[in-house]
């Protein structure tokens, strides 16, 4: 399934973040984060539930989710004061805050 968002298209099966045609570069932990937060539009989703989901059985710190979402912050150009996609709801977790379209159209591939 693809998720759709702004000029932004998730590809969970492909596991790839475009831009039109562009794949936008993030490292794997980071895009289970914003597809994990994609997937539950507008739903604060908390700290630990994102830890157990994203790094299950393994001890991790906040830093280490801090980082992800600075980094998916960076890829979809965000701005942490005023979000267009990721929200900080401050020492409780995050919310997708995107308007989002599902769609099951296969990825457009570029050359």
């Amino acid at each position: 399934m693809h998720i759709s968002f702004g000029p932004f298209r998730l590809d969970s099966a492909n596991r790839r973040l475009l831009r039109g045609v562009d794949v936008v570069p993030l490292r794997p932990k980071a895009f289970a984060l914003l597809d994990h937060l994609a997937a539950r539009p507008g739903r604060l989703v908390t700290k630990e539930q994102l830890l157990a989901a994203i790094w299950p059985g393994t001890s991790v710190t906040d830093t280490v989710l801090k980082v992800s979402v600075r980094e998916i912050g960076a890829a979809l150009d965000d701005d942490s004061e005023t979000p267009r996609y990721i929200e900080t709801a401050h020492r409780l977790g995050y919310r997708f805050v995107g308007h989002v379209s599902p769609t099951n159209l296969p990825a457009t591939v570029s050359s």
